[in-house]
């Protein structure tokens, strides 16, 4: 199963330099390549998580988890593409791909089952909806490192044809937006049954991976708050949320390997 997820993340890594070289480059067939190449990388993500799921147990198992949420990336950002113009974020949302994939790689217990009592099983929907969260918040934080990108561009009124292959910026902040508020529950939710099992089980310690989350949890809620209630808009809500990101995924690696 590690050979395979070894491809898998390989897979993930070629397509994203597919739709890099799709950036560079007005040839449509470029473009057309990645995205085929994503539509098979998908399939064959399908088949090793379900071997998975049946192997490790649906319910447990780390790797299991960053595996649907790379996954889930990539059907988001097909699905979109249908409706408006994102070929530019591909990309970014297969980079981010590869880290899940590659960091499913490592982790600590792969094959760890929660079971037991109905309680138990907490720390699966707990899991479960971090896992949704993060990637949410990733999918948003793709969408605003091509915000700036972009608006660096018109800045500097480039005239470059990479320019005209990004979406535009209205376009990129209001997905930015509702991928917040569609994660921003899920992630809430998550951390308070954290919290539950944290003191069903007694735990002395306040666990690093905790307080990054909370620190995570807490920007999100800002730039949640900011955007709704004082309108912000542009490089301070993309920047912020890349920052959000950047401390979830540490929460993410920390849990993963073990180590928080």
């Amino acid at each position: 199963m590690d050979t395979l997820f070894a491809i898998g993340a390989g897979a993930y890594g070629a397509t994203t330099v597919g739709y890099l070289a799709s950036l560079w480059t007005a040839r449509p067939g470029v473009g057309e390549l990645a995205r085929w190449t994503l539509r098979l990388t998908l399939g064959f993500w399908t088949i090793v998580l379900a071997w998975w799921a049946f192997e490790a147990g649906v319910a447990g198992g780390t790797r299991l988890w960053l595996g649907l949420s790379a996954w889930g990336l990539g059907i988001l950002y097909l699905g979109l593409l249908r409706r408006y113009p994102v070929q530019a974020l591909g990309s970014f949302i297969t980079a981010l791909a590869t880290i899940l994939a590659t960091l499913g790689l490592f982790v600590a217990n792969p094959t760890h089952v929660v079971g037991g009592p109905v309680a138990d099983w907490l720390l699966w929907v707990h899991i479960a909806l971090a896992f949704v969260g993060v990637s949410a918040f990733g999918f948003a934080t793709a969408v605003s490192l091509v915000y700036l990108l972009q608006q660096r561009m018109l800045k500097r009124k480039s005239r470059s044809g990479l320019r005209s292959r990004l979406p535009p910026l209205q376009v990129l902040d209001r997905l930015a937006l509702r991928s917040i508020i569609i994660g921003f529950p899920f992630y809430t939710v998550a951390l308070l049954l954290g919290s539950v099992q944290a003191v069903r089980e007694g735990e002395g310690t306040l666990k690093v991976s905790y307080v990054l989350a909370v620190v995570s949890w807490v920007i999100y809620g800002f730039v949640l708050q900011a955007r709704l209630v004082a309108g912000w808009r542009g490089p301070r809500a993309a920047m912020a949320t890349t920052a959000g990101l950047a401390v979830a995924m540490a929460v993410v690696v920390l849990y993963s390997l073990g180590l928080g």
